[in-house]
Formats: structure tokens, sequence, C-alpha cells
């Protein structure tokens, strides 16, 4: 005869649901988390503020890049992007207006620059989930546009003269100078220095212009040279004859300045030239009397 082990108060339970029971195992489960999204949009604010006086208005223009990104879907991300978007021109018109007061309408330049200034830093919504980097553009007020176009091509104007005369003096000035050497090759018994040769120049800048006329130029200018010298041995005639009429320290006192500076144009040696750093010699020292 068999017995069967005492099951106590609670066996007729455990023996309903299949035996001892054992505790359940633990299963982790896994949590998906979304990757983060990222949404870009762009929009451009316009309006018009005054400028300093009330006169006249700027025209601002500023250019808003948008960033939203979180855990969050693409639409949920543009949707709060709109939100933002739709305030913001009253937001820009109030911190734009304060600014561009302070200046004249015809610095538009400046109050571009202040602006900027103050808009680097951009805007911040909901802890960063959503930002806006700004760049703002003024435009002068149309008149003032107008007459600043006009100003700036008088300015063109005047600076491709200049610079248009510039190129030429300089482009003469080589032209000139090879016919001035050209002419003084053609002076014999001359002391070829800067003095003596400066008499060129005014030829030698018209060849410059004018190189098909050169054979008739030269000899005018020959011509011309001759007369000059026949001048030079006339005026020496009338100071030999003022030489006989006066005293002899009178005449070279009053005529050596004047007759020395002509033979300098000429090209002519004088004496004492050569023992001098610059200028005309001095005057001849007054003879003393002789006595007994």
């Amino acid at each position: 005869m068999t017995s069967t082990p005492r099951r106590g108060p609670l066996g007729w339970l455990r023996s309903l649901f299949g035996g001892r029971p054992y505790p359940a195992a633990f299963e982790p489960m896994t949590v998906e988390v979304p990757e983060i999204a990222t949404v870009h949009r762009v929009s451009t604010v316009s309006f018009d503020t005054p400028a300093k006086g009330g006169g006249f208005d700027f025209r601002v223009e500023i250019r808003c890049d948008w960033c939203a990104e979180g855990r969050l879907d693409q639409e949920t991300l543009g949707g709060a992007i709109e939100d933002y978007q739709a305030a913001m021109p009253q937001r820009l018109t109030e911190r734009v207006r304060d600014i561009a007061r302070a200046y004249e309408p015809f610095h538009a330049e400046r109050a571009e620059r202040h602006l900027n200034q103050e808009l680097q830093e951009g805007e911040c919504f909901e802890n960063g989930l959503v930002t806006c980097s700004t760049t703002a553009f003024v435009q002068p007020p149309p008149l003032v546009l107008q007459q600043q176009r006009k100003a700036a091509l008088e300015l063109q104007e005047i600076e491709h003269r200049y610079a248009k005369s510039a190129l030429q003096v300089r482009l003469l000035t080589e032209v000139a100078e090879q016919w001035r050497t050209f002419l003084a090759g053609g002076l014999v018994g001359e002391r070829l220095d800067v003095d003596s040769i400066s008499w060129l120049t005014p030829w030698a800048v018209l060849l410059a212009e004018q190189p098909d006329k050169a054979a008739s130029e030269v000899g005018e200018m020959f011509r011309e040279r001759q007369q000059q010298f026949q001048n030079f041995a006339k005026l020496l005639g009338r100071q030999v004859k003022e030489y006989h009429a006066q005293d002899l320290f009178e005449f070279v006192n009053a005529n050596e300045r004047q007759l020395g500076h002509a033979m300098h144009v000429f090209g002519l040696p004088t004496p004492g030239r050569e023992d001098l750093e610059g200028g005309s010699p001095g005057p001849l020292p007054r003879p003393q009397p002789v006595r007994d």
C-alpha cells in the first residue's frame, strides 16, 4: 500500500494549476527613439521705415533663414516654423525702426551696417527648437538714390578724365624725351646738359603730338633759334653802347645778371659758373681807389 505525500493546506491549489508555480522571467522591451530631423525655410520681410527727420523712408529687406531641429516629424517642425514666421514682420519692423531713424536718408550703407550688427545674433524660439538668422539690406529713398547715381556718374567721368590726362602726360613725356634727345644730337659744340637743351622741350612736345610734321617743324625750330641769337647779338650791341656812355661798374652791376641769365638759357659757358653750386654769380667787387 502506498501512501501519498501530505499536500498541506494549499496543496490542492497547487495541483489545480499544474504543480508548483515558478516566477516568470523578465523580458526586455525595445523602445524606438525618433531620429533628429531638421527643416530649413527661407523667407523675406520687406518694409519701409522712416529715416532721420522723417522726410524720406529707407527701403528695408531682411532675409530670414529658418531652422527647426528636434526629434519630431518633418510636418511638426515645419508647422513650428510657420507659427513664428507669421509674427516675424512685426517683430523686425519694431526693432529696425528706432535704428533707422538715427541715420540720414543718404547714409543707407551706415544704417545697413548698424542693423546687421544688431541682428547678427539671430532669433531663438522654444529653447532652440526653432532658430532664425537674419541679414538686412537697406536701400536709400528713390529720389536720393537717383541723385546719388547722378553724382556717381559725374565723379566717374571726372576720374576717367584725369586718368586719361595722366596717361597722356606719361606717354607724351616718354615720346617728347626721345624727340628731345634726337634734336639735341644735332647741336654741334653745345654742352648737352639739362639747362643747355631745355629750350628744345616745347619743340619736342610739338613733334611728339605731330610726328608727321617733323621736317617742317625742325626747320622752323632752327630758324627761330637763329632769330633768338640775332636778337641776343643786338642786345649785346646796345649794352656796349651803354657801356661807353656810363661808368664801367654801373654798367656791369646793372647788366651782369641779365646777360648771365641769357647766356645760361642759350647754353653758353659763363665765367665762374663751375665754381657755384647754384644760382647766378654775385656782383663784381667794387674797385678800390688807388692811394698815392
